[in-house]
C-alpha cells in the first residue's frame, strides 16, 4: 500500500512540475512575442519620424524642428496619415509592416507650425509634430482613422 502511495504521489508530482514548465515556457514565448512586436511597432515609427521630417523640411525649409507639441493648442495645424506619405513619397509601404508581415500599419499624423509673424512663413518659425500608430493589434491613444 505505501508503495501505491509513494508511486501515485510521485506521477503526481512529476505531472505538476511538468505543467508548471509548460506554463513557464508559454509566458516566456508570449514576453518574447510582446518585446519583438514592440520592436518591430518602434522601426515603424523610426521610418515615419524620417518621413514625417523629411516632409517638414519641404514645407518649411527654414523652420527648425522642435520636440515642444502643445495638445492643449487651439492653433490649427496640418494632419496626415501614412496614404499621404506614400503616394509622396515620404516612405515605402514595405516600411508599414505590421508585426504579422500581412497586414499594414496606418499612422496619423499632427504638425503644429508657431509663427513669430502670421504673414512670414519661413523665418522665425518653428515646427513639432506627433505621431499616432495603429497595427493590427496596437493602437496609440490619439490615433484618429481617417478610413483607409
Amino acid at each position: 500500500m505505501k508503495k501505491k502511495i509513494i508511486i501515485f504521489v510521485s506521477i503526481a508530482l512529476v505531472v505538476i512540475l511538468a505543467i508548471i514548465l509548460v506554463v513557464l515556457k508559454h509566458n516566456e514565448n508570449l514576453k518574447n512575442e510582446i518585446r519583438n512586436n514592440n520592436a518591430r511597432y518602434l522601426e515603424i515609427k523610426e521610418s515615419t519620424k524620417k518621413a514625417v521630417e523629411w516632409n517638414i523640411k519641404a514645407m518649411y525649409p527654414n523652420c527648425p524642428i522642435t520636440d515642444t507639441f502643445d495638445d492643449n493648442s487651439n492653433k490649427s495645424g496640418t494632419h496626415y496619415n501614412s496614404s499621404f506619405l506614400i503616394s509622396n513619397g515620404y516612405i515605402k509601404k514595405e516600411e508599414l509592416f505590421d508585426v504579422d508581415r500581412e497586414n499594414y500599419c496606418d499612422v496619423y499624423v499632427v504638425i503644429q507650425t508657431n509663427y513669430e509673424d502670421p504673414q512670414d512663413h519661413q523665418k522665425n518659425c518653428s515646427t513639432a509634430y506627433k505621431i499616432y500608430l495603429k497595427c493590427k493589434d496596437y493602437k496609440d491613444k490619439g490615433y484618429i482613422d481617417w478610413g483607409n
